[in-house]
């Protein structure tokens, strides 16, 4: 690990956790457009997910009240017991910060308790992604099982496939 990257794990800039507002809808739509790597969902996307699942939904706000970094997910209605992560994305600047973690512990703390399951899709080449799920798994002493979850030709336009994470159960709520 490079000095710097030492630096940043060690003193993460300080940021404040809550649930996101219809009025991060627009900076959250925007930072995905300008990070690049995520897929970007129209802006009525981010809206819509701030409004309606706030509670499956965390915004990291600096100091000086820029957006940091979210999550949006929701409780699939087919599996109540399991808070499915969306999207996950970290401003360039708030990179090597440890903040993706943050978000997820930060996610899980706030869900009721019969949530007990944390799920997200992700792609074979996303290895950030990969490892970051399979590190807070690995942390919380739980299963992280990755499955095939949604072919490439599901999709009408050229994506890759989607494999599904499933992490817990998650009983234990270390943050």
């Amino acid at each position: 690990m490079s000095p710097e990257a030492a630096r940043a794990s060690a003193d993460p800039i300080a940021v404040r956790f809550r649930k996101p507002r219809p009025e991060d809808g627009a900076a959250m739509w925007q930072l995905v457009r300008d990070m690049g790597g995520l897929e970007l969902n129209s802006a009525y996307f981010y809206v819509l997910f701030a409004t309606d699942f706030a509670d499956t939904g965390v915004v990291a706000e600096s100091e000086d009240g820029r957006l940091a970094g979210f999550i949006v997910g929701h409780r699939p209605p087919r599996r109540p017991e399991a808070v499915f992560v969306w999207q996950v994305g970290v401003a360039p600047w708030m990179r090597r910060q440890g903040l993706a973690r943050r978000l997820l512990d930060e996610l899980l703390a706030r869900q009721p308790a019969e949530v007990s399951w944390l799920e997200a899709s992700v792609t074979p080449d996303n290895t950030a992604s990969s490892r970051l799920f399979r590190a807070l798994a690995r942390d919380r002493g739980v299963e992280c099982r990755e499955t095939e979850y949604m072919s490439a030709q599901l999709f009408p336009q050229s994506h890759a496939a989607e494999n599904l994470f499933r992490i817990g159960p998650l009983q234990q709520r270390a943050a």
